[in-house]
């Protein structure tokens, strides 16, 4: 539960109960995301807002298994909102507090669908224990390396090799091999948070515009890496703002006194439903153009910037 009203820090009058922050590209920069490493002084504003009775819930698109380090970095955040809403997770408890996983006909009538119209796309399937990969999606990148996803804190059984078709068992033909990881055709198929698809002969957001017009009907779309052409597809209705609206609801928190920070159009609904929202600088137009304030790049600190002055009573 927050602190008490009275000593909270305020904003426009209202005591400021809950700081939601996207993590990639608004605290940590996007050189520093196979390592984890944020910035100290980051470290030290959460830290702060913490101590003051805030409560901090770091609302991201990565998986859960990739927030553990982040949070004990944080001082071990409890709840986390992950894979863009489909899942809230306790890491002080190790438990699902709610998940929202893609229906099995859904997903596949979805992925036919993306493959129907960008013959080029590779995918990917986030589930709570697994990521399962196609080649072509992994190739050249952390997961395709041996020695980088090891140093990333990535283990090889977390991952599942292959056409996703077999992966996740929509026949009835086992798991493909893969270069490191062994995974043997008998493994139950995993319960699908975020279906993944990228392609490399569209621009980001005319490939997130055809997606949304071609599967917007089935699944929420979003994607959330710059300069890359990568969809990120839930369940229907499945967002940041809807899974922290439940979050802070159970705490007796409105939006009114939430502040929000956010860089990328996965962001866009929560900047707009809380209270107060900062993208930062170096985000994505669309985020830009939801939040009530901009602030500094995420390579400038932009977010501890704003964090620190609200702590001060210094932020208008």
């Amino acid at each position: 539960m927050p602190g008490p009203a009275a000593a909270l820090p305020r904003l426009n009058g209202r005591p400021v109960q809950l700081i939601a922050s996207d993590i990639d590209g608004t605290i940590l920069s996007y050189r520093a995301a196979e390592t984890g490493v944020l910035s100290p002084r980051t470290v030290e504003a959460f830290q702060a807002a913490r101590a003051a009775g805030v409560v901090v819930v770091l609302v991201t698109g990565r998986p859960v298994r990739a927030l553990r380090s982040i949070s004990e970095t944080l001082g071990t955040v409890g709840p986390v909102v992950a894979s863009n809403g489909a899942v809230t997770y306790d890491l002080a408890r190790d438990h699902v507090i709610a998940s929202d996983p893609l229906n099995a006909a859904a997903l596949f009538a979805v992925k036919d669908l993306i493959a129907g119209f960008e013959p080029e796309v590779s995918f990917a399937a986030e589930t709570l224990d697994h990521l399962h990969l196609e080649d072509d999606f992994a190739r050249g990148s952390l997961w395709f390396d041996v020695e980088r996803r090891r140093a990333a804190g990535i283990r090889d059984e977390e991952l599942r090799f292959g056409p996703l078709d077999q992966t996740l068992q929509r026949h009835t033909s086992g798991a493909a091999a893969s270069p490191g990881v062994e995974v043997g055709s008998g493994h139950v198929a995993d319960t699908v948070v975020k279906l993944l698809a990228k392609t490399h002969t569209r621009d980001p957001d005319g490939f997130l515009a055809e997606a949304h017009r071609r599967i917007g009907h089935l699944a929420t779309v979003t994607h959330s890496a710059p300069r890359v052409s990568l969809l990120e597809i839930s369940s229907k209705g499945v967002n940041k703002a809807a899974a922290l609206r439940r979050f802070a609801a159970r705490r007796g928190i409105g939006a009114a006194d939430t502040i929000a920070f956010g860089d990328m159009p996965n962001d866009v609904q929560m900047l707009r439903w809380a209270g107060s929202s900062w993208a930062v600088g170096s985000g994505h137009p669309a985020a830009l153009q939801a939040a009530n304030h901009v602030t500094a790049g995420c390579d400038e600190d932009g977010v501890a910037a704003v964090i620190e002055q609200l702590l001060e009573g210094r932020l208008a």
